[in-house]
């Protein structure tokens, strides 16, 4: 995914500087959706324990 958006911005003519910041901003943006999707998971997991008695 990083390679296609790389060889896209350079396609758009944006500056190695800015690729490598927009770059940065996917990956931190991409960890922070893992982590709420993982608290997500974790919370129904306990919603089921705890209906389950």
């Amino acid at each position: 995914v990083i390679g296609v958006l790389g060889d896209g911005l350079v396609m758009v003519g944006v500056s190695s500087f800015w690729q490598q910041v927009i770059k940065g901003l996917v990956i931190v943006l991409a960890v922070i959706i893992d982590q709420i999707q993982a608290r997500m998971q974790m919370r129904i997991a306990l919603q089921k324990q705890q209906e389950l008695g």
